[in-house]
């Protein structure tokens, strides 16, 4: 009998799709087939992908028997450093057929670890007994898989830029072009991951994403039977963060909201340099669409290293939400600054805005921030004038997934927060204008301290039409606070109370979370919100299960990626609600195009003249679905 003895460590949320061959998945919780000594809870931290068996008694133990070539320890080491509860700093000890093989530590351990593996098919029990060692306790067990062929294993650490808000990272390998394995993987406190019982081969390759961090690619890998492959340990730098005090406005969920020909100030770290040009940038596709824009320096407002001026928008700037481009070249050469999505060009200010809204998602790693990037596409599918995010999480994950945004956000990061957000998202209180249409302001702390920065916001803001406040909390002061700057709308994610009400004399409309994996269409008519919940239910929000596909969708056919002149937009509405005003964008060579089944809303060419970005509006009629057409 060749008996191998793994020590291996971290954290997985696991596809428990069979890696090869027959497989058995042996869920820790399955009180039939796992045999418990002492207490143990089966739990999950909030919105995980998945559930674990915990315990925290010395002692406590699981036994269970197996028949199979090997067998693989499935553990649950990430404890997201906010709220969820102390780390897994127990330890496992780990007996086969009543004799003592090793000893796992969960606190360093990836979270796949081949217990042992064997030459044939051999029948026999596993028991894990959990100790409490040095004061440190707890461990968090999700199963056990049995497989009946010859496996491998692929091990790795990840770390990253911003390692502090760095938890988890989504692990697809393939072979041959073929995924074998789709899996959460990363120990938070080590960085170890691993990837267990994989069918021994060439030609596999690996590919690790985090929301807001490059996409790591490794190719010819090979996995041995018996043997473990490591790889060399991966860095993942982030993708488009700013440096801080790069830019102090405008900034991601700060935007800059103007007309064509409108201007804004800016201010950003240029110290002695010289300031060669501003340039706004838009991204769709493998198109580019910029404009250069005039900048006069206010040399008053110049502080050390920081230096202010107003940029000027071009009379012909396309509709869209850009990057700022500011070039500097001094004794360090030539370099660019950019504050991403820290424009928005619209074509006017409407009277009556429309938000999409949610709040409370708790997006701490990589499966709440994929939940967060498909709701960005069903905000821009819905094209509303704003998003209002509300009690957000792990910031560095937030970052990353409203960058896909394509209208002006605003969010706020409450009591389950991760890093501090500034890095990210500057100051939390600010506000977001649309000229002297409305204006919102965004408030990220409680209202248990002085109003006053907000209340200061609101006054200069006397000659608005529409004020609305997007909140941490929604308990503002409602005489010296909403009725005093007759706030039309205040939307929160957390706190208790009514869900939905009106509140004071203007009166001012409270809404805001009902659970965490729902949105709100909020929409406005002569000057006041009139449409705000599902159906026209008194509470509900529109549901969207974090599980489920996305409840509104479009799709393209053939690639919409510039190379073809003809693309059908396939959309589809599963709710029980009309949304008008929906909006396609196509990528398309260069050419004047037609839309049928909608109507043209815009049509500009790329800075290179290669390709035509075009986008349609049309109606998304309840429970149905159509098709668009963009051809010459």
């Amino acid at each position: 009998m060749n008996q191998t003895w793994l020590a291996l460590g971290t954290m997985a949320a696991l596809t428990l799709a069979a890696a090869h061959g027959a497989e058995r998945w042996i869920p820790a919780g399955d009180a039939t087939q796992v045999q418990r000594t002492g207490r143990w809870e089966w739990n999950s931290h909030r919105y995980a992908a998945e559930s674990a068996l915990a315990t925290r008694e010395d002692g406590a133990a699981l036994e269970c028997a197996f028949a199979g070539r090997s067998v693989v320890l499935c553990l649950d080491t990430l404890t997201p450093p906010n709220n969820y509860g102390a780390p897994e700093l127990g330890t496992l000890e780990v007996y086969l057929d009543g004799e003592r093989v090793g000893e796992i530590r969960p606190r360093e351990a990836a979270g796949e670890i081949v217990l042992a593996q064997w030459d044939r098919v051999r029948t026999g029990r596993v028991r894990l007994v959990h100790r409490v060692k040095a004061g440190g306790a707890g461990a968090r067990i999700r199963g056990l898989r049995v497989g009946d062929e010859p496996v491998g294993a692929l091990a790795f650490v990840v770390s990253g830029a911003q390692n502090g808000g760095l938890l988890d990272v989504r692990a697809v390998l393939r072979q041959s072009g073929r995924v074998v394995r789709d899996t959460l993987v990363r120990n938070w406190l080590t960085g170890a991951c691993r990837l267990a019982a994989l069918p021994p081969g060439e030609g596999y390759s690996l590919e690790l994403r985090a929301s807001g961090w490059t996409t790591f690619h490794a190719g010819d890998i090979a996995i041995r039977a018996g043997k473990e492959t490591s790889l060399p340990a991966v860095y993942l730098e982030r993708e488009r963060d700013v440096p801080q005090d790069a830019f102090t406005f405008p900034v991601m969920g700060h935007a800059a909201v103007r007309l064509p020909g409108g201007s804004f100030r800016a201010r950003f770290e240029a110290n002695r340099a010289e300031i060669r040009r501003v340039r706004l940038v838009r991204r769709v596709g493998p198109a580019v669409i910029s404009r250069g824009c005039a900048f006069a320096e206010d040399a008053a407002a110049a502080f050390y290293y920081h230096r202010e001026g107003t940029i000027t928008v071009p009379a012909d700037t396309p509709p869209g939400s850009y990057d700022l481009a500011v070039e500097l070249a001094d004794e360090r050469g030539v370099r660019t600054l950019v504050s991403p999505r820290a424009v928005s060009i619209v074509t006017g200010f409407a009277a009556d805005p429309v938000f999409v809204s949610w709040g409370h998602l708790d997006t701490w790693g990589q499966y709440q921030a994929e939940y967060v990037e498909r709701l960005v596409t069903v905000a821009n599918l819905l094209a509303p004038d704003m998003v209002l995010v509300s009690n957000e999480g792990n910031p560095a994950y937030a970052a990353g997934a409203l960058h896909g945004l394509e209208m002006p956000f605003v969010v706020n990061f409450g009591n389950h927060r991760g890093p501090e957000p500034g890095p990210w998202f500057g100051a939390p209180v600010g506000a977001v204008d649309f000229g002297t249409a409305f204006t919102v302001v965004n408030v990220g702390h409680a209202w248990d301290r002085d109003p006053v920065e907000v209340d200061t916001l609101l006054r200069a803001r006397s000659g608005t039409r529409l004020r609305i406040l997007n909140a941490f909390e929604a308990n503002a002061p409602v005489r010296d606070l909403l009725d005093r700057h007759a706030v039309a709308l205040i939307h929160y994610g957390h706190g208790p109370g009514p869900v939905v009400a009106r509140v004071g004399a203007t009166p001012t409309l409270r809404v805001g979370k009902s659970n965490s994996d729902s949105f709100r269409v909020i929409r406005f008519q002569a000057g006041q919100p009139v449409s705000f919940t599902y159906r026209g239910h008194a509470t509900a929000p529109v549901p969207f299960a974090r599980s489920a596909a996305a409840p509104v969708a479009v799709s393209y056919e053939p690639a919409n990626d510039g190379t073809h002149r003809r693309v059908t937009a396939r959309f589809r509405n599963d709710l029980e609600e009309d949304f008008s005003a929906a909006r396609a964008t196509f990528v398309l060579p260069r050419g004047a195009y037609r839309v049928s089944g909608g109507s043209l809303e815009n049509a500009t060419d790329s800075d290179d003249g290669k390709f035509t970005l075009v986008t349609a509006r049309f109606d998304l009629l309840r429970k149905s679905g159509g098709v668009l057409v963009a051809q010459p």
